[in-house]
C-alpha cells in the first residue's frame, strides 16, 4: 500500500490522517503524518541536501540513469547519514559515511536497470544521527521525453 501525500501548498508543521478501509471489517483505520514542510530547503537543520528534490528525467536519446547529490551538515558535530525509506526495486543509493560538522559531503541515486524506461514520481527518507535523529524526505522524479517517440511509448523511435 503506498500513501501519497503531496506537499506542494503546505508550510510548516503539518498533520494528515489518511483513512484505511479494507474487506476486514466495518471499522476504518487512521494513519497519522506528522511533518515539517520547508518552502525554503536552504534553511533545513541540520543538514541541506542539495538538489533537494532529485530529477532523474531524460530529454533526448542520451539514456540519464543517476543523480549525484550533496549533503552539507549545517551543525556543529560529525554527522552520520542513513537511508531509512524508499520505494523497494527502484534505487541504489549512495552516501556519505560521516560528515564532519560544516563539511559536505557526496552522495548518488541510481536507477536499477528494469526502472530505466520507466516515468514515476516517489520519495527516499533519510536520517541522520542528530539529538532528534532528524529526518529528511526528498522527492524523486523521473520524466522521459524523447523527441519523434510516441508520447505513450518511451523508446526511441527509429527506422
Amino acid at each position: 500500500m503506498e500513501i501519497i501525500f503531496n506537499t506542494g501548498h503546505y508550510s510548516k508543521r503539518q498533520t494528515k490522517r489518511p483513512a484505511i478501509t479494507t474487506n476486514e471489517g466495518p471499522e476504518t483505520k487512521y494513519v497519522q503524518i506528522v511533518c515539517d514542510v520547508y518552502t525554503n530547503p536552504d534553511s533545513t537543520y541540520p543538514i541541506s541536501i542539495m538538489p533537494y528534490k532529485f530529477d532523474i528525467s531524460q530529454y533526448g536519446e542520451k539514456e540519464r540513469s543517476s543523480l549525484e547529490f550533496n549533503v552539507k551538515n549545517l551543525s556543529d558535530q560529525d554527522l552520520d547519514m542513513t537511508l531509512v525509506d524508499m520505494p523497494a526495486g527502484m534505487f541504489k543509493i549512495t552516501l556519505p559515511k560521516k560528515i564532519k560538522a560544516g563539511q559536505t559531503g557526496k552522495g548518488k541515486i541510481e536507477l536499477l536497470k528494469d526502472q530505466i524506461k520507466k516515468e514515476f514520481e516517489k520519495s527516499v527518507t533519510f536520517q541522520v544521527n542528530d539529538k532528534l535523529n532528524s529526518r529528511f524526505t526528498v522527492p524523486v522524479k523521473r520524466t522521459i521525453r524523447i523527441p519523434g517517440a510516441n508520447p505513450t511509448d518511451t523508446t526511441t523511435a527509429k527506422k
